[in-house]
């Protein structure tokens, strides 16, 4: 996955982006969508980020599909009728692949934005 792909344009894939989080919550707590769009939220809050619910569940979907993660239905309480939708890494391997890709782009990223600052040269 990570040498075969080319970089993804300038900056790194909003949805590719949030697949390396999305990944990650998975694999540390096998959460539900909504807890991983309120985790994401309020971890990028202070620096202005914050992305949509539409967007998440896109990236879920998408991983769903390329067989990276898997989902299963659990019941809200003992005694209701309400489930959510739990999400669990299907292809380890895929996963961390993934993963590793995501990593090498936001570095790429990082690396542009750096250059561009020390272009401007504004201090």
């Amino acid at each position: 996955m990570g040498n075969s792909r080319k970089p993804s344009g300038f900056l790194v894939k909003q949805r590719l982006f949030i697949k390396g989080y999305l990944i990650t919550y998975i694999e540390n707590s096998r959460p539900y969508g909504i807890q991983m769009l309120d985790e994401l939220k309020q971890h990028f809050k202070p620096l202005g980020y914050s992305p949509n619910h539409a967007e998440i569940y896109r990236a879920l979907h998408e991983l769903l599909d390329e067989g990276i993660v898997r989902s299963g239905q659990k019941k809200l309480k003992e005694d209701s009728y309400q489930e959510i939708t739990i999400y669990y890494i299907r292809d380890a391997e895929k996963a961390l692949a993934l993963k590793r890709y995501v990593e090498e782009e936001v570095i790429r990223s990082q690396s542009i934005l750096q250059k561009a600052i020390e272009d401007f040269n504004l201090d």
